[in-house]
């Protein structure tokens, strides 16, 4: 049988909404064993944010409001101090649709008064800075193997609270080559 482990394509076409995650060999420690939600993807480039990077809330050294605090993620290395949100709600003003129910940004306040108010059915993830490619750029990353690019999910996950071991069972749960990669050392030459 011939079965090539590291030269996996991925069949999935990236579009907004689409989760990618980071091969298993890939060396930039930016996006080692990282989940990014693609919030925007066209001709002239795309953009998503880091799932499982959660900031440490007492290690935030700002007077930002606590509930973004609780609920902020290292979005990815480009402009850590721009700050935007994804959220679950489709009453949100000014928000962006991703998915059918997630939503990227909007009115800040109301987002925060919701929250503080307990909003039941409102879930929601801040990030500071994002993950950004030129035009072209993700899918000649795609194309060189640095990416798995999954279409198909059940979205209630996104806004759970996952951390780099998600990604291991993510994979395992999608099967096949991906079940392979998910068992992958960070450094195979510990082995």
């Amino acid at each position: 049988m011939d079965f090539d482990y590291f030269n996996f394509k991925s069949n999935n076409k990236v579009t907004k909404g689409s989760l990618i995650l980071s091969q298993p060999l890939m060396k930039d420690l930016n996006f080692e064993r990282s989940i990014i939600l693609i919030c925007e993807y066209n001709s002239e480039g795309s953009f998503g944010y880091k799932l499982n990077d959660k900031l440490n809330p007492d290690s935030i050294m700002s007077d930002l409001n606590q509930i973004i605090k609780e609920n902020l993620y290292l979005g990815g290395p480009v402009e850590n101090s721009y700050l935007n949100f994804i959220h679950s709600s489709d009453q949100i003003k000014d928000s962006v649709k991703i998915t059918n129910d997630i939503y990227l940004g909007g009115n800040l306040d109301s987002v925060l008064e919701d929250a503080k108010n307990n909003v039941s059915d409102l879930k929601l993830k801040f990030f500071s800075g994002y993950s950004g490619w030129s035009a072209g750029q993700l899918d000649k990353e795609i194309e060189e193997n640095s990416w798995i690019v999954i279409n198909e999910y059940i979205s209630n996950f996104i806004f759970d609270e996952i951390d780099e071991k998600f990604w291991t069972s993510f994979l395992s749960d999608k099967g096949g080559k991906n079940k392979i990669f998910s068992n992958y050392p960070k450094d195979p030459s510990l082995n």
